[in-house]
């Protein structure tokens, strides 16, 4: 069953990679996850003190569950499933393409046309057929993969920090949250929704 998630990462997908350890150690500092917890086969962060006021959930009456289960096989269904607010990090030196069965047809960043062949040149530049170019059948901007517009529902990056529990536009992530990570990368950073 896909865990519904809101990835956050660098608006730039050059940005510099941030280690693991530094970007954990700077989340625990303000509070928005506590100390590492081992799955059977991941690492993964529970929600800290100030998770919700770092976290903004939009509604009158948003259902979260902040709480990790506390048997180990309960434990590893619940996250795989998203039932809890927890963090996952990844980050490494390869850029990443990061979207669900629901991400829209992406749009040309100058002109706005639908760019309907994007999951072919993506599944090329996966497989290492093709790099990461790209030009719009409408307008004739050349830009890269990355430029492509999906409207918060995939997105590029060599770091992701992903909170699993989090349904669709369900919540946001505030500014001392986005500050935090802007001053690790030295640019800001945007948000995505998943169900993967």
């Amino acid at each position: 069953m896909p865990a519904p998630k809101l990835l956050l990462h660098p608006v730039d997908p050059d940005a510099a990679t941030v280690p693991e350890d530094r970007l954990a150690r700077e989340l625990q500092a303000i509070g928005l996850i506590g100390d590492r917890m081992t799955l059977e086969k991941t690492v993964f962060y529970p929600v800290g003190e100030q998770f919700l006021q770092l976290i903004t959930f939009l509604g009158c009456s948003p259902a979260i569950e902040l709480d990790p289960p506390g048997d180990p096989l309960e434990l590893e269904k619940a996250s795989a499933a998203g039932r809890f607010c927890h963090v996952f990090i990844s980050s490494g030196e390869q850029l990443q393409f990061r979207g669900d069965n629901q991400t829209r047809t992406p749009r040309c960043p100058r002109c706005r046309s639908p760019e309907p062949d994007w999951k072919a040149r993506l599944q090329s530049w996966q497989g290492g057929q093709h790099g990461p170019d790209w030009t719009c059948q409408a307008c004739g901007f050349c830009g890269r993969l990355s430029d492509l517009v999906f409207r918060k529902t995939a997105g590029f990056g060599r770091t992701f920090l992903e909170i699993r529990g989090i349904y669709p536009s369900e919540a946001v992530p505030g500014p001392a949250l986005l500050d935090t990570l802007a001053s690790l990368t030295g640019n800001p950073w945007t948000t995505i929704y998943l169900r993967e």
